[in-house]
């Protein structure tokens, strides 16, 4: 999801020698060292949902109706990304939405899911969207929707949450999940890849991509409007931290039989 460690993430497996595309999103005051998104991506994704009369944000459950001529170019992307790379990937937030047609093209595909905590994760979206509206960046509705739907911000972190959820679910061979905490602390995220997919890729410790000054926390407590939401948002930080122990353990279970 959006403001969730993922640009550090990319920046890692990039320089773990990770292929993230051909033509990268520039830099900006809100993602100092790139998004690491790649621009042929990130334009079809926004395509999808431009057809279903929607924006990036996302506030609950989707479906999205996709049309031949977009099927089609996500199959072209993969076959010359297939074609020219033995390894590749992207990242782009808005794909929490579409992993579904990302594994129906590319079977074998593996997803890695980074997340935040709810109250950062909102707290970062309403802040860049502050600078963004006083800035004159892009469409003021957008950064507006912020104010004008207090809890917008929260039921879009629901909304990729859960749907990345769903995709844990029904594929966990294929899924790994860690918590922007744990690559803040200095999980060895690239090795934990390894123990888990043996991609290929070489080693870089965490602590040379993150920058503590690039990260902003919330203080206090997540504010809510709408009640209803606490349950749901509990529920899904709790199997997310589940799945994020989990990732721990596997690392901690290679480090013992490694002793013996």
């Amino acid at each position: 999801f959006h403001r969730s460690g993922t640009s550090l993430t990319a920046q890692l497996l990039h320089r773990a020698g990770l292929f993230l595309g051909y033509e990268m999103l520039e830099a900006n005051p809100s993602n100092p060292y790139g998004h690491f998104e790649d621009r042929e991506v990130v334009d079809l994704h926004q395509q999808i949902l431009g057809d279903n009369d929607l924006t990036w944000q996302v506030a609950g459950p989707l479906l999205p109706v996709v049309g031949e001529a977009r099927w089609r170019r996500l199959r072209e992307i993969a076959e010359r990304r297939n074609a020219e790379h033995r390894l590749w990937g992207f990242k782009d937030p808005r794909v929490c939405h579409f992993l579904g047609l990302w594994k129906y093209v590319l079977p074998d595909a593996k997803v890695l899911v980074v997340y935040r905590h709810f109250a950062d994760s909102t707290y970062s979206l309403a802040r860049r969207h502050a600078q963004n509206f006083f800035d004159g960046e892009g469409p003021a509705e957008l950064h507006r929707r912020f104010w004008s739907e207090p809890d917008l911000a929260l039921r879009m972190w629901l909304a990729g949450n859960e749907a990345l959820l769903a995709f844990a679910r029904t594929h966990p061979q294929d899924t790994m999940v860690v918590s922007m905490r744990m690559l803040q602390d200095g999980f060895p995220l690239i090795r934990a890849l390894e123990r888990r997919w043996g991609l290929g890729l070489s080693d870089v410790p965490v602590g040379e991509v993150f920058d503590t000054g690039a990260t902003t926390s919330r203080s206090g407590r997540q504010p809510v409007s709408d009640r209803r939401l606490i349950g749901r948002v509990r529920a899904v930080w709790r199997e997310l931290e589940a799945l994020s122990r989990r990732t721990e353990a596997m690392l901690l279970g290679e480090m013992r039989d490694a002793r013996r």
